[in-house]
Formats: C-alpha cells, sequence, structure tokens
C-alpha cells in the first residue's frame, strides 16, 4: 500500500510538473511571437508564425549554454538572434518581450540609404527581425547557473544578407530557401 501511494504521488508530480513547464512554454511562446509581430506590423513586414521545430533548436542551444552563458552563435541552418541578461540586483528575470525589445531597439542604428549599420554600431539582430523574406520564428529562454537569463531566437528562411535591405523581397535561390 505504501509504495502504491507513493507511486501515485510521484506519477502525479511528473505530471504536474510536465503540465506546468509546457503551460509556461506555451505563454513563453506566445509572448516571443507577438514581441516580434508587433514590430513586424510597426515596419509594414508581414507577420511570422511561430514554429516547435525552431523553437526545439533554440531550447537546444539555449541549455547549451547554461554554465557559460556565452553568446556565441551556433552557425546552424537558421537566422538566430542571441540575448543575454544580467541577474544583478535591479532585475533578476527577463522576460521574452525584454529580449526582443532589446533587439529592435538597434533599429536607430540602421542606416536605410546605405542598407547597412552606422558605423561602429551594431543592427544585425533589428535586420533579422525585420528580413522580409523570413517567415517563421522559434525561440527559447533559459536561466545560466549563475542566475541569468539567455535567450535564442531562430530565424527560418535566415536573413542578413550584406548589403540588401531588410524590407525588400530577395530571389529565394540566390540568398536562401524558401
Amino acid at each position: 500500500m505504501k509504495q502504491t501511494n507513493t507511486f501515485i504521488l510521484s506519477s502525479l508530480l511528473v505530471i504536474f510538473l510536465a503540465s506546468y513547464k509546457t503551460n509556461a512554454s506555451v505563454q513563453e511562446d506566445n509572448e516571443f511571437l507577438d514581441a516580434h509581430n508587433k514590430a513586424r506590423r510597426r515596419a509594414g513586414m508581414p507577420p511570422f508564425t511561430y514554429d516547435q521545430t525552431l523553437a526545439k533548436y533554440a531550447r537546444k542551444y539555449a541549455l547549451s549554454h547554461a554554465n557559460d552563458c556565452a553568446l556565441r552563435h551556433s552557425n546552424g541552418p537558421y537566422g538566430e538572434n542571441l540575448f543575454w541578461g544580467s541577474a544583478d540586483g535591479s532585475r533578476l528575470k527577463w522576460t521574452p518581450k525584454d529580449a526582443v525589445y532589446a533587439w529592435i531597439r538597434e533599429h536607430k542604428y540602421y542606416d536605410k540609404k546605405t542598407k547597412s549599420c552606422i558605423p561602429g554600431k551594431k543592427c544585425g539582430h533589428y535586420t533579422q527581425i525585420m528580413w522580409r523574406d523570413t517567415k517563421k520564428v522559434g525561440c527559447a529562454l533559459s536561466y545560466c547557473n549563475n542566475k541569468s537569463t539567455y535567450v535564442a531566437c531562430e530565424y527560418d528562411p535566415p536573413g542578413n544578407f550584406e548589403g540588401l535591405s531588410p524590407f525588400e523581397r530577395h530571389d529565394p535561390f540566390i540568398y536562401g530557401k524558401t
């Protein structure tokens, strides 16, 4: 009887934890997608759809940096944005929206005339989000051992081809897949 009760309690705990994680993931997925699409809508870009294959790739990559929080790109088949948020006294947790908005703030460094970032500034996160030909996004948020927040977002098809505007359509056979 004692073993049966222990088994039942253990099973219920596993089910609870699995459903809790699933619900948290769905909420985070929606927050990532909404933040991306809000920015794209403002710029006149078509919305992304959320892709679980991309999210799975992002999750695996984010978890692989649980010990170091290193902002090194995976060099995988997708476009990629990475974010790291410190767990200092002023802010202990960062949200999906925080990460996306940090990337969007790079818009001020993008020069539409030269189709590039202003010299000495970075704007590649912003241009990947705005890349017209990109259709899908998938993201993951994880916490490093030191409690910092780590975010990876994957984009398909990838963008950010040098010298091309993120706001124009590009030939997918030359600059990426369909």
